[in-house]
Order: structure tokens, then C-alpha cells, then sequence
């Protein structure tokens, strides 16, 4: 509904600026409340018109004839600006019927296009850090979002089995590997002593590298003996991320592509580019992309690069439709020389969600190896740290219901605090605004999904209704349920599930506001008011599951 009031808006602004000599479409702004709900600016049109903001804003809104169905109640100029009011008397009953007919398809659909998402990809060598984790939340999220919108999604793991990584832990069968702790912690463990040994060994070293060699061309012993140890660690791997909701369509091996002859052509049609150079080895000269380092194809010992085998890679997922990466900021580069190389080869060019560091308070708590912070440790700390709220606040419940629910709110609380921060910002995970129960961590949204619960187990399903003279705190309700297929829509064309946890914070606040100030069972706008409860429900739920945050009925 409040995407129809704004195209009402755009609709009516758009003959008057023409009509002005403007051909360029109108663009609204969000006001503060008192001014309205959607205001046109008339600053951009100042030096074009040689008139002041405010006379064009007055002579605009005076052009403005409201039609009688219309969502828009009123319209004013003030300060430069048309602003405009909506209607809510009107959009009530439309919306809440709306939502309590379509249920949790509300605000779905309007997209389409098919998708492979790549999100996470790991390397097989050890537990996922919460780098890995920040990735896989932020690919997860925007797979839901995009299937919600209407578009065909498949998530992929892109496994790492023929980088140097993995011919490590592949060597580590000369160590002896811990089968009673988890498998990737096992491998991980190993996997810093087989490196030590490593650079300590040039004999080592040599093994390491006839092991790339023999299994790139394809020793059947070899081969399996890489493909144990990866499914190996990636067991452990798995088991961290189903904990957190998060689980791939498919599992996609970087080996396929060279077994299959896929990176050889490649490179055979890379060779006949203008940009292909031989000196020892075999790269491209990627400057007129305005790249200055080379992209290595081929070692001067005939094997190939993780970056060549992803460009064969990239070239299979374009039969299946669009490409989205999501990528840590250390790869920047990388997305730059393949988007050049695909577009010199004249392939789809993919989508990049470059996301940055992740970090934790220092001293929060121990590293793994002292090397990074492991995804399970954050999410086991989270969850205790939820259990010991938990324990506080319903000290009489069974010990059974306050783990479940810890647990619960604890894989909740890394989800929401992760993907609430766009990608291209640092952020630093602080546990006081992750179990932020008041304000504005996932506890407090899912609280509001709890007490609405509440309310309506008291009283049964709403009926028919009239709607009342509203008061401020319904409508600020109402125009936040009124927002929600605009977030999605803006969420899942700008790829930023960060705009779908923002809307749920709002929402969440505007409904925490109305219960505060306006009774439900015991006022006289009951069955209108009790309407408005079911509707926030069911759109804060439907909100929630796109991130992977589980709306809870008790807390």
C-alpha cells in the first residue's frame, strides 16, 4: 500500500513537471512525521526554473488536483518542499485485510531472473572464522530475500579441492588426526603443525607440491585421498552452519572443471586474446581495464591457478542464469581481473557483495591457534551469554525451555547483528548489542513477535472490524506494515538484506510504541486494534524468516 501512495505521488508530480519544462522522473523523499509521509524537493530545480525553492514548491502543490480513491489525503508546500500526507483511514482496512488474507505471501513476488549465489566457500583446512561466518549470514539472508521477491535462487558452495590448502591436510596423514573432537576442529589443529613442518622442511615441501601435481592430473589414489579429507573437514563445516539456519543447494568442486576439460579451453581461448602474454609463465596483461597487476593463468610447471580454474568456473554458472558473489574485501582484486577477463572473453559479467572485516571487542574472548576467532566459538559465547538473560529474566522456568530458548535467541542474535551492518562497512560484533533486549538487538524484535503472540492467544482470532479515529501510535504501525514489500523490493535490487533488518527493527519499535500507549483487549477499538496485532505478527514473522532469525511465541 505505501508503494501504491508513492507511485500516486509520482503519478500526479510527473504532468506538472513536465508541463514546467522538467522531463526527468520525480524523486521523494522520506520527511520528519509532521511533514507528511512523502515530499518532492524543489531545491534541484531552482537553478533550471530561476525561481526559489519555496515558489516552485508552491506552484507545484497548487497544480495538484487529489483524485476521490485516492491514497493521498492531502497534499501541502512548506519550506521548498510538496509534501504529502496519506490517508490512512483509507489504507487501513485495505492493508490489514490484505495481510491476514495473504498471510506470510504478503509482500512476496514482483522480480524475477535465475540465480546461482555463491556465499561462504571455505577452505577445507579448518574451522569457519567469523569472516566465513559474516559471509555465509549475508549470502543466506539474500538468497531468502531473493526467492521472496520472485526470483530463482540456487545457493553454491564453491569447495577449494586443488589449492595448497588441502594437499597439506592431505599430507597430514602422516600425523595422527583427533576423531574424537569435531572434524574440522581436528583438521584444523593438524593443519598449523603440517605447516610448521612445512617451512621448516624443504622435503616437506616437495611432497606437498607432487601432490598438487599428481592430483591436478588426476592420480584415481590421489584423488580420492583429496576428496576424503575435504568431505572430511567440510562435515564440520556443515554442522556449524546448519546450527545457524544456513544451508547450500549445492556443493560445487573446483576439480570438475579441470577434470572436464573446462579450464583447458578456457585458457586455449584466453591464449588467442589480444591481452595473453608468455614469459616463463602464461598470464594476461589486464591494463587496458585499467589493472596494472597480471593475472597468472598457467606456473611455468604447467599447472593451473585458483583464479583460471574460477574463470572456467564462472563461464558454467552463466548458462544457469546471473551470478552473485559474496566475497570478503581481501578479494577485490580478483573480482576486478575476472569481471575484465570474463568481459574480454565476452561471458556474464557477475555481481560482487564485497563485504569487510569483522572483528571482535579485544580480549572478548580466546582465539583458536591465535589466529582468528573460530564461528563456533562466537556462536556457543553468544548463546551462553543468551542463556545466563534467559535465566535472569524467567528464573522459573524448566532448565529445558531456557535452553531452548537461549539457544534460539543466542544463533538469532549473531544473525541479525551481522546482517543489520552493510557489507561495505567493518564491524566489530559487541554481545551487549546482539542481546540488546530494549532497544534494538534481535531479542527486542523477536520479543515484539512474542507479545503479539500473547495478545491473541488471550482473545482468539480478530474479527470484523471499523476503523477509529487513529491515534499516532497506529498510525506509525500502519506505515511501517504498509512498508514492507517496498523493503523487500529495495532490499533484493540493491542485494542488502541490511535494509530488511532495519525494517524489522522499525517495525518491531513502532509496535512496541502502540502497545505501550494504546490498550488492545480492554478498548473500544478492540476488534480494529486486535486486526492490527494479527497483521504485525504475521509480517514481523514473515521479516524475520528472511534473515534466518526464528520468530519465537514465548521468550
Amino acid at each position: 500500500m505505501f508503494d501504491r501512495f508513492l507511485s500516486e505521488c509520482e503519478g500526479i508530480l510527473e504532468p506538472i513537471l513536465k508541463g514546467l519544462g522538467i522531463e526527468e522522473p520525480p524523486s521523494l523523499e522520506e520527511p520528519p512525521g509532521e511533514f507528511g509521509d512523502a515530499a518532492f524537493p524543489a531545491f534541484p530545480l531552482a537553478r533550471v526554473l530561476k525561481k526559489a525553492p519555496q515558489e516552485i514548491a508552491r506552484e507545484v502543490a497548487g497544480k495538484i488536483a487529489v483524485p476521490e480513491d485516492s491514497l493521498i489525503e492531502k497534499v501541502e508546500a512548506a519550506g521548498g518542499y510538496v509534501n504529502f500526507h496519506l490517508d490512512y483511514g483509507r489504507m487501513a482496512p485495505i492493508l490489514l485485510k490484505e495481510i491476514v488474507n495473504k498471510r506470510d505471501a504478503f509482500g512476496s513476488g514482483g522480480m524475477e531472473g535465475s540465480f546461482t549465489l555463491e556465499h561462504t566457500s571455505a577452505n577445507p583446512d579448518g574451522p569457519l572464522h567469523i569472516g566465513h561466518g559474516r559471509n555465509a549470514i549475508i549470502g543466506d539472508s539474500l538468497a531468502r530475500i531473493l526467492r521472496f521477491a520472485g526470483c530463482k535462487v540456487e545457493t553454491q558452495y564453491y569447495l577449494n579441492d586443488m589449492g595448497k590448502q588441502l594437499a597439506v591436510v592431505v599430507w597430514l596423514e602422516h600425523l595422527e588426526l583427533d576423531r574424537e573432537v569435531k572434524e574440522d576442529e581436528a583438521i584444523g589443529a593438524l593443519y598449523v603443525e603440517a605447516n610448521r613442518r612445512m617451512e621448516e622442511s624443504e622435503e616437506v615441501r616437495d611432497e606437498i607440491s607432487q601432490l598438487m601435481q599428481a592430483y591436478e592430473k588426476g592420480d584415481e589414489g590421489v584423488v580420492e585421498r583429496f576428496k576424503e579429507a575435504a568431505e572430511y573437514c567440510l562435515r564440520g563445516q556443515k554442522e556449524t552452519l546448519e546450527r545457524l539456519g544456513i544451508r547450500h543447494d549445492s556443493i560445487t568442486w573446483e576439480s570438475r572443471f579441470v577434470r572436464d576439460g573446462s579450464v583447458e579451453r578456457t585458457v586455449e581461448r584466453l591464449k588467442r586474446t589480444p591481452c595473453a602474454r608468455t614469459d616463463d609463465v602464461l598470464y594476461l596483461d589486464l591494463s587496458e581495464f585499467g589493472i596494472e597487476k597480471e593475472l597468472i593463468l598457467q606456473r611455468s610447471d604447467g599447472t593451473y591457478l585458483y583464479a583460471t580454474r574460477d574463470i572456467a568456473h564462472h563461464i558454467w554458472r552463466a548458462k544457469k542464469g546471473g551470478i552473485i558473489n559474496v566475497w570478503g574485501s581481501d578479494h577485490k582484486l580478483l573480482a576486478r581481473q575476472l569481471s575484465a577477463v570474463l568481459r574480454l572473453l565476452g561471458e556474464e559479467v557477475p555481481e560482487f557483495v564485497i563485504y569487510e572485516f569483522i572483528n571482535l571487542p579485544e580480549g572478548s574472548m580466546s582465539t583458536r591457534r591465535g589466529e582468528f576467532v573460530s564461528l563456533d566459538e562466537l556462536v556457543c559465547e553468544t548463546v551462553e551469554r543468551a542463556y545466563a538473560e534467559v535465566d535472569k529474566r524467567r528464573p522459573d522456568e524448566p532448565e529445558e525451555f531456557k535452553r531452548e530458548v537461549a539457544e534460539k535467541i543466542g544463533t538469532a542474535a549473531v544473525r541479525y547483528s551481522i546482517v543489520r551492518v552493510s557489507p561495505d562497512k567493518a564491524m566489530t560484533f559487541r554481545w551487549e548489542e546482539a542481546l540488546d533486549f530494549e532497544r534494538q538487538g534481535s531479542p527486542f524484535i523477536q520479543y515484539a513477535y512474542a507479545r503479539a503472540c500473547r495478545i491473541l492467544e488471550k482473545e482468539g482470532a480478530p474479527g470484523e472490524f471499523s476503523v477509529p479515529e487513529l491515534t499516532r501510535e497506529e498510525r506509525e504501525l500502519l506505515k511501517a506494515l504498509s512498508r514492507f514489500p517496498v523493503a523487500v523490493r529495495d532490499a533484493a535490487r540493491a542485494r542488502k538484506p541490511a535494509v530488511v533488518a532495519h525494517y524489522c527493527l522499525e517495525l518491531a519499535t513502532a509496535f512496541h510504541r502502540f502497545y505501550m500507549f494504546q490498550p488492545v483487549l480492554k478498548s473500544r477499538e478492540k476488534d480494529f486494534r486486535l486486526n492490527l496485532v494479527e497483521a504485525t505478527k504475521l509480517v514481523l514473522g514473515t521479516a524475520l524468516g528472511l534473515l534466518g532469525v526464528e520468530a519465537l511465541e514465548r521468550m
